[in-house]
């Protein structure tokens, strides 16, 4: 990315945080109430499961609603299958009833009503094609008319996929915040334009259409527009269908594309051949982990993991260095945590407890980049605070506004996603909007002279004074990557992570690359 330009019209808030003062001041113990509580916090059980879950579902209206939306559903879909009806018969005979109560038109909107049916049921599979593929082969019906089918079809058929899009929707109110980066990260699908591309693909082709619809309205894609591409989508595969049965039907190509569809044409006429209920839902959830998993997937995550013993022989390379340590300011009574004695339980707790996400973009960006961190004490096993130099966010302020740093990228910071706990007791307490707006989020890479390596780290800093920074928590890669080196103190990793940040206040010549997010 280039560099960004400083603009005069800066918010106000991002200049209050930029504008420190050079004064030399004592540092002091901030062992209050609120601060206590918040390192307590990290190591707080959980509630029962049932309680836990009760006030999940009762929390919030909507999700509720919504629960309900997809419990009915899922009824729905279950009775259907149960019933075991030979649903292809019956929306054959419902456009025959039309035909006879209207004739040519009574097909079309025969053709309408079933395929709004057939699209409606999600997972569950109804063979509307089959009495579409009938009305085509009529030797009555010209290719007008198939192709009028196929419109009033695509019209139906997008309707009825909107159930689909309702049930993504539903879902999104079901999810936790912890699930805000996949969505953003699926999200940027959407930001480049290819949805659209997605949904007529999906609709035009055999491909499960209503699986890819619950992710778009998961992600929140607008519904009519959504409706408009499946609805030409839905127009080509309706009319392709029709005239392929109509003209190629006995052909060796006609019979592979009807075959797509489960339909084949004999002496007989046109018979489908129906899966099972449970071949069907399998089929759909299976569609869905794939497209999932293409969506929602962070494969630089998936790297970071398979490249972590690489990283580890760098930060060794950097433990056994002879740079200075650095001076570290504890305000907390230490509580000792002996890991090894810990069971897997408490440790599993600890680690979703000190989990922090931090969302960032730019002005002209509508999808926000997140990042995740682990706090301070949860790598280092035991509560302590971490305080910068007094002098230490003048300098880094200074080299910003002169622009010291060769490749620089200025974001907002649009979103703090503390653990479960602390978001709540923030909440509680009114000042989730008066903290965030004293955090600062970077990430850069630097060069340690000693060892010739360039490093990657991030940090999430909390301007608690004038001139008084703590650091709240370090990149997740680096704060995992220390918690696995059983040999290496993790005082001493921490120590030499930190002390790159000297690199931003006096040596920023050596830093290739920052960015840095203060409050939008």
């Amino acid at each position: 990315m280039s560099k960004k330009q400083d603009q005069p019209n800066n918010n106000k808030s991002k200049n209050d945080l930029l504008n420190g003062s050079a004064e030399e001041f004592e540092l002091v113990e901030l062992k209050t109430t609120q601060e206590t509580d918040l390192e307590d916090l990290e190591y707080v059980e959980k509630k029962p499961f049932f309680k836990r879950t009760w006030e999940w579902l009762t929390k919030d209206k909507q999700r509720m609603l919504s629960i309900i939306f997809l419990f009915l559903f899922v009824v729905l879909i279950i009775v259907l299958a149960a019933l075991n009806l030979n649903l292809g018969e019956i929306m054959r005979n419902i456009v025959d009833w039309f035909q006879m109560k209207i004739g040519i038109w009574g097909i079309f909107i025969g053709v309408f009503v079933i395929s709004i049916f057939g699209n409606f049921t999600v997972i569950f599979p109804i063979p509307y094609t089959l009495a579409l593929v009938t009305a085509a082969t009529d030797p009555t019906i010209q290719a007008w008319h198939v192709i009028v089918m196929g419109i009033f079809a695509g019209a139906g058929a997008s309707i009825g996929e909107v159930s689909a899009w309702f049930l993504g929707k539903a879902s999104k109110n079901v999810i936790e915040d912890g699930m805000e980066k996949q969505v953003a990260r699926a999200q940027r699908w959407i930001d480049k334009g290819l949805a659209p591309i997605i949904i007529f693909v999906f609709a035009a082709t055999p491909l499960p259409d209503d699986a890819i619809l619950v992710f778009i309205g998961l992600l929140g894609y607008a519904l009519w527009k959504t409706v408009i591409w499946c609805f030409l989508g839905k127009i080509v595969l309706t009319s392709a269908t029709g005239l392929a049965a109509k003209y190629l039907g006995e052909t060796a190509f006609g019979e592979k594309i009807l075959w797509l569809f489960g339909l084949t044409i004999g002496e007989s006429g046109v018979t489908a051949s129906e899966p099972a209920a449970w071949i069907s839902a399998l089929v759909w959830v299976a569609s869905i982990a794939v497209i999932g998993v293409v969506l929602f997937i962070d494969w630089g995550d998936i790297w970071n993991f398979l490249s972590r013993s690489v990283l580890k022989r760098k930060y060794r390379k950097l433990a056994i260095s002879n740079s200075d340590p650095l001076e570290v300011t504890p305000v907390l009574d230490i509580i000792q945590h002996d890991e090894e004695k810990q069971s897997l339980r408490k440790q599993r707790l600890l680690k979703e407890a000190s989990f922090w996400q931090c969302a960032i973009r730019k002005d002209d960006d509508e999808t926000s980049n997140y990042f995740d961190l682990y706090s301070v004490s949860f790598v280092l096993g035991k509560a302590k605070n971490i305080l910068l130099k007094p002098d230490w966010f003048t300098k880094f302020s200074k080299n910003l506004t002169e622009e010291k740093f060769s490749k620089l990228n200025e974001y907002q910071l649009d979103k703090l996603l503390p653990p479960k706990k602390i978001k709540e007791f923030y909440e509680n307490n009114k000042k989730l909007d008066e903290i965030t707006s004293n955090m600062i989020y970077l990430s850069f890479t630097t060069n340690h002279i000693e060892t010739d390596t360039d490093f990657r780290v991030g940090f999430l800093l909390e301007k608690i004074k004038q001139d008084q920074i703590k650091i709240r928590c370090i990149g997740e890669k680096e704060a995992l990557i220390i918690k696995s080196m059983k040999t290496i103190s993790p005082e001493l990793m921490i120590a030499k992570l930190v002390k790159f940040l000297d690199h931003l206040s006096e040596t920023p010549e050596l830093v290739k690359k920052i960015d840095v997010a203060f409050i939008s």
